[in-house]
């Protein structure tokens, strides 16, 4: 599909659900158990848009999740350039990196309020949901790079800096911004769930919990739709990021 058409269709699905979800709530009849679009946007433009608070809770928790997720990338990056230099690194991350992707969100959350502020859940959650993705992909693309390109850059005595740029680089940075964009949404979803169970002070998972615990349906839907739209819009960084580097990388490639 070319651009147009694709849009056209991503609308018309869009309003399908839309539709649904109209219906849906037409027939239940009562808006304590689901709201319709229109009151729950309607929450969302009059009360939460213009109100300071909110703008400081989205900031916040923008803020933690945020340097968590640069945190797990920063590690997953750094430990998969060891591991792959150093099979002893590898073999000894072996068994973190498996618990830390089988280990469910909500028990690493119990866990860590144990020995840390419930502040800092937004922080570290995501870095934990972030490392094993980040360390997984780069490790394999790693693995992968041309092994006859790094025999010709020894053999020709190329400096390790020159085949970085020149080799490795081109290779995993596309593997290294998919996963970003794959992970970001693990992210957002670890990191709200994080602010929610430790109740983080001006967070959108507070406002979440809130909304529940008030029975504010229309509000809850309205902090979801926030949820959903800052998740999609950090995903989207990264594949905009993927696309610019991509083709930075094939103008190289070419000259």
């Amino acid at each position: 599909m070319k651009n147009k058409p694709a849009i056209l269709y991503y609308s018309l699905a869009s309003l399908f659900w839309l539709l649904l979800w109209q219906v849906a709530a037409k027939q239940i009849g009562k808006e304590l158990f689901l709201p319709a679009p229109i009151q729950v946007f309607t929450v969302l433009v009059t009360e939460l848009l213009p109100s300071k608070s909110f703008w400081i809770c989205v900031l916040s928790s923008f803020l933690r999740i945020g340097a968590g997720f640069l945190s797990g990338l920063a590690a997953g990056v750094s430990l998969a350039v060891a591991s792959h230099c150093c099979e002893p690194v590898k073999i000894l991350l072996w068994l973190p990196i498996k618990v830390i992707k089988a280990v469910p969100v909500a028990s690493f959350v119990i866990l860590t309020l144990l020995w840390m502020d419930s502040s800092m859940l937004a922080v570290f959650i995501p870095f934990l949901m972030v490392l094993p993705i980040l360390y997984l992909h780069t490790l394999t693309a790693l693995s992968q790079t041309d092994q006859k390109l790094l025999e010709m850059a020894r053999l020709f005595h190329i400096p390790f800096l020159n085949q970085l740029s020149a080799i490795y680089l081109p290779h995993i940075f596309p593997s290294v911004l998919s996963a970003c964009s794959l992970a970001a949404g693990m992210a957002w979803k670890s990191g709200i769930a994080a602010e929610i169970i430790g109740l983080s002070r001006n967070s959108v998972g507070n406002k979440l919990y809130q909304a529940k615990i008030y029975l504010l349906t229309p509000e809850l839907f309205a902090w979801t739709i926030v949820i959903v739209l800052l998740s999609i819009g950090w995903e989207q960084l990264f594949k905009l990021l993927s696309r610019l580097i991509g083709s930075e990388t094939s103008s190289i490639k070419r000259s």
